[in-house]
């Protein structure tokens, strides 16, 4: 059996590297807005604080979380980025089993495979859109579940009770898109997590507050999963420029609402121009990402991620996702004049 293939989308230096050109960036699915204007500000005046060492509880930023979560302090630890989390949560846990469902993201099964922990898989039906089946796996350690579902885009819990079909001694939720759903009040877990001991909800300032590069994110979970998490967390994990930046960007209430409409504009404009393209199959999304299968024959994701590389745009070849194929790729919700440039190489390629 040949290593794995982990890889993501996002590396425009990789890209910039072989191809010597700059790319409009829809493989990675971040907000098209760019930085909230509060960040900025903290960014351009914040760089005397580098000098000292970050508080190493993130206080002041668990603080301004706890505010826009509505929930208490002592149900909140900030991170470098949710990826430090879930590897966090494999090595304090050390879970003998592990179950993920497929496709989602790689990291799950990368962080399970650290801590040798014995996966199951639980494939999503794609003729349901991606929807589970009705019937539940065995009960397992700990459960994965990324809630709306990358790549698919998709809500995996329409409804939070649903949560309850699940059977393992913790299940995380990976809410890192949940931002982007109009109505996330109705499908988000931070509630159950806040109060039950079952239940982790993990979420990143990555993604709609377009930080990638700061490296922020955080998990809500009851206090005593708290407290056994960090005892195995690193000290200093959140940085003086990540702390700062990211109450900015909580404080940016115009930020917030603009990104929703927007984003929820741009996906209907985008889904509807990708159906209207022969040869494609795009899925429907709830998130800032859309999925989309290529049903021409002799076409593939790989193929057609260089074709549009040549054309200045990056795309996510998904089939290195388990559960998809080379016939699969997927692409960011961008603002419309980046959207339409999409489309147009999209129907001058397929």
């Amino acid at each position: 059996m040949g290593a794995i293939d982990f890889s993501h989308g996002g590396n425009i230096y990789a890209v910039k590297e072989k191809y010597a050109k700059e790319v409009i960036d829809f493989s990675a699915s971040i907000n098209p807005l760019g930085l909230p204007k509060g960040v900025r500000s903290v960014l351009s005046r914040a760089h005397e604080s580098v000098i000292h060492y970050p508080d190493p509880e993130a206080k002041s930023l668990t603080s301004a979380l706890a505010g826009y979560l509505n929930v208490s302090e002592e149900n909140i630890l900030a991170g470098n980025g949710s990826m430090e989390l879930i590897y966090l949560i494999a090595q304090a846990l050390n879970p003998m089993t592990t179950a993920i469902f497929a496709p989602t993201f790689s990291e799950y099964e990368r962080a399970a495979r650290c801590v040798n922990s014995k996966i199951s898989f639980i494939e999503l039906n794609e003729k349901k859109l991606f929807v589970p089946d009705a019937s539940c796996p065995e009960r397992q350690d700990l459960l994965f579940l990324c809630n709306p579902n990358n790549p698919t885009g998709n809500l995996i819990l329409e409804d939070p009770s649903s949560i309850k079909r699940y059977k393992a001694g913790l299940i995380v939720v990976d809410e890192s898109f949940m931002d982007f759903v109009d109505d996330e009040k109705k499908h988000t877990l931070l509630k159950q997590a806040a109060r039950l001991q079952n239940i982790i909800v993990l979420r990143t300032f990555t993604k709609f507050f377009a930080l990638a590069g700061l490296r922020i994110g955080y998990l809500v979970a009851h206090k005593e999963i708290i407290r056994k998490l960090k005892a195995y967390r690193i000290p200093w994990s959140v940085n003086v420029l990540s702390q700062e930046a990211g109450e900015a960007a909580l404080r940016d209430k115009d930020y917030i609402k603009r990104t929703r409409l927007i984003v929820g504009r741009e996906r209907e404009f985008l889904l509807k121009g990708l159906k209207a393209i022969g040869g494609l199959r795009p899925y429907p999304s709830v998130a800032n990402f859309i999925l989309v299968k290529i049903e021409k024959d002799l076409l593939g994701a790989a193929e057609l991620k260089e074709k549009l590389i040549r054309k200045g745009i990056l795309i996510r070849d998904c089939a290195n996702f388990k559960g998809l194929s080379n016939k699969y790729f997927r692409v960011a919700v961008r603002l419309g004049a980046e959207n339409l440039k999409l489309l147009a190489a999209l129907r001058q390629v397929v």
